[in-house]
């Protein structure tokens, strides 16, 4: 799967974009689940969570908190972020792009 990073002048990840076509947002969260030591605080509500939840997803990864969101319930992209500049991130990213989609993306 394709990320899309946000890294600061350093070369630290600050955030990260994945592309929403194919993933939904339940997918997300089966996704996070496999990442290690992670426990999920919050997960998307079963009816219309699109309508109703721009931050539709919480998680920790020992005492880091992060969230997974949809900024304006439409974009093309769920947005993944947490404490700057934590390592834990680049776990998660790394996740991501160990993911593969139908059709190639």
């Amino acid at each position: 799967m394709q990320v899309f990073e946000d890294r600061n002048n350093i070369g630290q990840l600050r955030f990260f974009e994945v592309n929403n076509t194919f993933l939904g947002r339940r997918g997300v969260v089966r996704i996070i689940k496999r990442v290690p030591g992670v426990t999920i605080t919050q997960t998307p509500k079963i009816f219309l969570s699109w309508f109703r939840e721009s931050e539709f997803c919480k998680f920790k990864i020992g005492e880091n908190e992060f969230t997974v969101g949809e900024p304006f319930g439409d974009n093309s992209r769920y947005w993944i972020s947490g404490p700057r500049q934590s390592e834990k991130l680049e776990d998660v990213a790394s996740e991501f792009k160990q993911q593969r989609l139908p059709f190639g993306l």
